[in-house]
């Protein structure tokens, strides 16, 4: 038997991942897509704002993104997961909107309509988005943190509209921001839901507007307090 000497270095056994068949094997699969949910989420925009909640289908929105069926279906559980995800991304989309034409006004009045009018514009084709909201199983737990976190934003943003017109002294000082925001609020959603068959979004509009800024009545509180007292 030959005897190894000190200078010769000692015969290394191969390890166990040499040994494995699977060691270099390439990874199985396909590569994945570059932006693929900002794709799906394109596509699905595009496509629930030119139709009906019910009238798109997974495979138009697929066929949009130019993607398998079940690329959307891995990302979005269900469509109604979809299409709260796209109104959920659109009213970030709104508060910029919202921004830049607020830049273009000047008066309280023209700031608050130009709210009213953009909001009532956004939400007008999303009806069925107020439906899901009712019903816990249509959203995920995080989508419905991140809808009320954006809607918390859009709130504030008209409330500080608000008190810019109290401080200016076009609105009443006595005025809760915080409640009359959301009461706008309140009548674009309510008007979105239920006044659709009798309304334009113009006439929608003007509505808000008419109630909030300009009044229904014809006297104000303190006309009315003052024909009472008499």
């Amino acid at each position: 038997m030959k005897r190894r000497t000190i200078s010769e270095p000692a015969p290394q056994r191969p390890s166990s991942r040499a040994l494995s068949p699977h060691a270099r094997r390439p990874r199985r699969g396909r590569p994945a897509t570059p932006f693929l949910r900002e794709r799906i989420l394109e596509s699905a925009t595009v496509l629930f704002s030119e139709h009906e909640f019910d009238r798109v289908l997974i495979d138009q929105v697929a066929a949009r993104a130019r993607v398998g069926k079940g690329s959307v279906y891995r990302r979005f559980r269900s469509k109604e997961e979809l299409y709260a995800a796209v109104v959920i991304a659109g009213i970030d989309e709104l508060q910029k909107q919202i921004r830049a034409g607020l830049a273009q006004t000047s008066s309280s009045y023209e700031q608050i309509t130009t709210f009213v009018r953009l909001a009532v514009a956004f939400f007008w084709n999303r009806r069925q988005f107020f439906a899901l909201l009712h019903d816990p199983k249509a959203l995920a737990p995080a989508q419905a943190r991140a809808y009320r976190e954006q809607r918390e934003r859009l709130a504030r943003m008209l409330s500080e509209l608000l008190r810019d017109g109290v401080e200016r002294g076009a609105i009443r000082a006595d005025l809760d921001t915080r409640l009359a925001a959301e009461s706008v609020l309140g009548m674009v959603r309510g008007l979105n839901r239920y006044g659709r068959e009798f309304a334009t979004p113009a006439v929608a509009v003007e509505t808000i507007i008419a109630i909030f800024l300009d009044g229904c009545a014809q006297k104000t509180r303190a006309d009315y307090a003052a024909v009472a007292g008499r």
